[in-house]
């Protein structure tokens, strides 16, 4: 038994878990040395402890998953074979590297907007803002307002899991027209507001100018309400407005607990 020790020991010594050494027995990782016939015991030899420094080095700090690590210990050494499990690594880090990035991003966004909401609690009544040009990256649709829940939750994932950095900024397209025309109110897209090409989704860039804009709690029916006094606002100002109407928020409000929480502005551009 000399130069064999317990799992315990080996635990104590190396200040490892005990939980982690049987995990590695499992794996078929790092079988022990030695079993007592008897009593079952498992030992390590002192040898094996090297293993196990290099183990936990490949696991915890370069973060290969222990299947992998396997690999790398039951591979003969060839260099070539090392460098492509290696490189193949290397690969699956900067993948998961550029999304921690992305939801770090997207987490300052959400800290920023409710500390932002705290200082400035959002006021529902109607005023004009002067807005930039905006890229708009969307799928068309062609829905009901009533029914526009199961064509978001579709094709949310598809959009925010695009190679973009949007700032959590969802948009829906409506036709003043058309709803005048049937009073129907039908969702005509649903996209984001982009910087970065997404050539995945159609494109179409919002003009600079001013904006009449009406803000309001979310439903279905306050939709049709917010866009029925803003062109009876424009009516009455003889304000000429674009067809488009454009429905936007938050992609999402983690301070809310429904969508009937979140806060919307629906905003028509003004001729002036």
């Amino acid at each position: 038994m000399t130069n064999l020790y317990t799992i315990g020991e080996v635990a104590r010594f190396l200040k490892i878990s005990a939980k982690t050494l049987r995990h590695y027995d499992q794996l078929n990782l790092l079988k022990p040395s030695y079993i007592d016939p008897d009593t079952k015991y498992r030992y390590f030899s002192y040898d094996q402890f090297f293993i196990i420094d290099v183990i936990r080095y490949l696991n915890k700090t370069l973060c290969i998953p222990l299947e992998d690590v396997k690999k790398l210990l039951d591979e003969d050494k060839d260099n070539s074979k090392l460098l492509t499990l290696l490189e193949c690594h290397s690969n699956q880090l900067h993948e998961k590297i550029a999304a921690l990035e992305y939801s770090k991003q997207l987490t300052d966004t959400l800290i920023a907007d409710i500390k932002y909401k705290k200082e400035s609690p959002e006021k529902i009544e109607m005023y004009e803002q002067y807005l930039m040009s905006r890229n708009l990256y969307y799928i068309e649709l062609d829905t009901s307002i009533y029914d526009i829940d199961k064509y978001v939750t579709r094709n949310i994932s598809n959009i925010i899991t695009l190679n973009s950095k949007e700032n959590n900024t969802m948009c829906l397209l409506f036709s003043l027209s058309e709803y005048t025309k049937t009073q129907n109110l039908n969702v005509k897209g649903f996209g984001i507001f982009s910087d970065k090409k997404i050539p995945e989704l159609k494109s179409k860039t919002i003009r600079e100018g001013r904006y009449i804009t009406q803000p309001f709690l979310y439903s279905e029916e306050n939709t049709v309400t917010a866009l029925k006094v803003l062109t009876r606002y424009a009516s009455i100002k003889d304000i000429r407005i674009d067809d488009t109407a454009f429905l936007v928020s938050k992609m999402v409000d983690v301070s809310v607990s429904s969508k009937y929480g979140y806060f919307m502005e629906l905003q028509v551009m003004h001729h002036i």
